[in-house]
C-alpha cells in the first residue's frame, strides 16, 4: 500500500514538554499538526484498544469511532477481548463495525481499512490477536495514550505520560480538531474521565481535567447516568466475591503493605466474572495505613495478571517495569508467568523494599 504524504511527512509526537513548573504538556495546547494530517487522510479506521478493556479505553475509542462516523468515515472496532457489560452504553448510536475476542475477529474483513488508531496503550504486545489484524494488512498506527511509553513500535503517537486518562487526550484532539463533541461523545469522554480519575478524586485531576469534564457536561454528557452504568449496576456475585478477595488480605511492615489475591476457583464459587472484580485493587488503599497494595489475580493456567497500587511517596511502576510491566506512579501492573504461591515472594520482596525505605 502506498505511502500517503502525510504519513512520510509525519514524526512521532511523543512526549510534549513540560510546563515551566514542571508538569506535563497538556493536550488541549499541544501541536497536534502530524496527528490531524494523519487522521485527515484517512478513509477506513480500524479502532482498538488494550485486552480486558477498562472505561477509559473503551470511552475514548467510542468518542473517536462515533466522531470519524460523523466525519464520514468507515470505522471498525475490533477488540482483542470482550468489553464489560457496563461499558456497553457507550457504543449506543455507534453505526459500524463491533467485533470483540479472538473468535470475531477471525472474521473480520479488512479490505478497505487504511489507518489503525490503538487508544490506552503505547505499544502492541498488549491489544492481542488485534496486532496481528494490523500486520496483516501492513496499516500505518497511530498510537494515543496516557502511559509511559515503553514501545511504540515507530508508529505516530502522542503519549501524554502522568495525564489524568486517554479521554483527556482525546479531548485535547477533539479540540484541536475543531470538533464540538455531540452528547454521546461527550458522554463517552465523560466516562473515560470520570473512572480513570476514581470520580475526580485521584491525584492526576487536574483543574484541566475538571474544565474538560464541566464541558463535557455542556455539551450533553450526563454524569448521573455514567455513575448509574459503571458503579451501580453490578451483580450480587460482585459482592460474594468481594467478601472472599478480602478475606485473603495479608498484612505486612505494619500494615503499610497488604497483598490479596483472586483466583478462578473464588470466580468459579461465586458465578462471578472477571468483570465483576472491577476496582478491587483499589479497595485496599482505603484502610488505615495502607500506602501500596498488591493483587495476585490468577488468569488462565500459569498466568498470573499483577496490580500494584499505593500513594505517595511510592512509585509503583517501578515495580511493575522491574517484572515486566508498566502503568502509572500510583497504578501500575504486569502480566507474569507462573503461579500465584511462587510469585508473591518475588513481588512482595520488591514492593517491602520500597515501604521499608519509605520513598518511590
Amino acid at each position: 500500500m502506498p505511502e500517503s504524504p502525510a504519513l512520510s511527512a509525519a514524526v512521532p509526537v511523543l512526549y510534549p514538554p513540560p510546563r515551566p513548573h514542571g508538569e506535563p504538556g497538556q493536550p488541549r495546547s499541544h501541536d497536534w499538526g502530524p496527528v490531524l494530517a494523519w487522521l485527515e487522510g484517512g478513509r477506513g479506521f480500524l479502532l482498538t484498544t488494550h485486552v480486558n478493556p477498562d472505561a477509559d479505553g473503551l470511552g475514548s475509542l467510542a468518542a473517536l469511532a462515533l466522531t470519524l462516523r460523523r466525519r464520514g468515515r468507515r470505522v471498525d472496532v475490533l477488540l482483542p477481548s470482550a468489553m464489560p457489560e457496563v461499558c456497553r452504553f457507550l457504543f449506543e448510536g455507534f453505526d459500524g463495525e463491533l467485533r470483540e475476542g479472538p473468535a470475531a475477529l477471525a472474521g473480520a474483513d479488512l479490505e478497505g481499512l487504511d489507518r489503525a488508531v490503538v487508544l490506552d496503550v503505547s505499544g502492541r504486545a498488549r491489544i492481542g490477536a488485534v496486532a496481528e489484524l494490523i500486520e496483516r494488512r501492513a496499516l500505518p498506527v497511530l498510537i494515543l495514550d496516557h502511559h509511559l511509553a515503553s514501545e511504540t513500535d515507530g508508529a505516530l503517537a502522542a503519549v501524554f505520560p502522568g495525564l489524568s486518562s486517554t479521554g483527556e487526550v482525546l479531548g485535547g484532539l477533539l479540540g484541536a480538531w475543531g470538533e464540538a463533541p455531540a452528547p454521546a461523545e461527550a458522554q463517552a469522554l465523560y466516562a473515560a474521565l470520570s473512572s480513570d480519575t476514581g470520580g475526580f478524586n485521584f491525584s492526576s485531576t487536574t483543574g484541566d481535567t475538571l474544565e474538560l469534564a464541566a464541558a463535557l457536561v455542556r455539551a450533553g454528557a450526563r454524569p448521573e447516568r455514567v455513575h448509574a452504568q459503571l458503579e451501580q449496576n453490578y451483580p450480587a456475585a460482585r459482592y460474594d466475591l468481594m467478601a472472599r478477595f478480602l478475606a485473603t488480605r495479608r498484612a505486612h511492615a505494619g500494615g503499610r503493605l497488604l497483598d490479596f489475591e483472586l483466583t478462578r476457583a473464588m470466580l468459579a464459587q461465586t458465578g462471578a466474572s472477571r468483570d465483576d472484580s472491577e476496582g478491587f485493587p483499589n479497595l485496599g488503599l482505603a484502610i488505615r495505613n495502607c500506602q501500596m497494595t498488591v493483587l495476585l489475580c490468577e488468569l488462565e493456567e500459569g498466568q498470573v495478571k499483577l496490580n500494584l497500587r499505593c500513594v505517595a511517596p511510592h512509585d509503583v511502576c517501578a515495580i511493575a517495569r522491574e517484572l515486566g510491566g508498566g502503568g502509572h506512579r500510583y497504578a501500575a501492573g504486569a502480566t507474569l508467568r507462573g503461579e500465584i504461591a511462587e510469585l508473591r515472594p518475588r513481588v512482595l520482596e520488591l514492593a517491602l523494599a520500597q515501604v521499608e525505605q519509605g520513598e518511590g
